[in-house]
């Protein structure tokens, strides 16, 4: 950089910028939780259903998950093909984890709507909501559970979705954290060496 020369890099995203980026991701983030919640409640559910309203239910969350799914595999080898590129961060896994919640929200409310019996206390769109991140966070309080065949199959299958999901995130923040410990430890070095000539 030219000594006098305006520093550019704050408007692009740059070092000069770094200090601000924490914040402009948490309201983004929290941004994104708000829409997505409100196109949540806003989806209609229960008005008319036909005779198929359970097996609709089920294809909400299969074709849902088959969507997350190949959503996570794109941003995770963006995320490792990235390199240093700020542009891909973390953030977007979490928009897909917002995501994950409230499509199998979504489907358990339209299958208890459906079939009554296939669970026990699911019986608002926020019920749907609680037990979703229950079972996400396996905390299984018990009072909101799955009681017919098909919402216990529907439950396993989101258990299982939601190990390998939240293991790509885990792996994918591991190996960033550890990239960055190098060049900081790096970083030092180089300076610990400037500073003993």
């Amino acid at each position: 950089m030219v000594a006098g020369a305006p520093d550019t890099t704050a408007s692009a995203g740059g070092p000069a910028d770094q200090g601000e980026q924490p914040w402009r991701r948490a309201f983004h983030s929290l941004g994104v939780i708000v829409a997505v919640l409100a196109v949540y409640y806003a989806v209609p559910v229960g008005e008319e259903w036909s005779a198929n309203a359970e097996a609709f239910a089920v294809a909400v969350l299969v074709v849902g998950m088959a969507l997350l799914a190949w959503q996570i595999v794109r941003q995770v080898r963006r995320q490792i093909t990235a390199g240093d590129d700020t542009g891909v961060r973390v953030q977007s896994l979490l928009t897909l984890v917002y995501l994950l919640i409230v499509v199998f929200a979504l489907g358990y409310f339209m299958l208890a709507e459906a079939d009554a019996d296939q669970f026990r206390e699911l019986e608002t769109k926020t019920d749907a909501l609680y037990f979703t991140m229950a079972t996400l966070g396996t905390v299984g309080y018990g009072d909101v559970h799955a009681s017919g065949q098909l919402a216990r199959g529907l439950v396993a299958l989101q258990i299982a979705f939601d190990l390998v999901f939240l293991g790509l995130i885990a792996s994918v923040i591991t190996a960033q954290l550890r990239q960055r410990a190098v060049e900081m430890r790096d970083t030092r070095a180089v300076d610990d060496s400037g500073d003993s000539t």
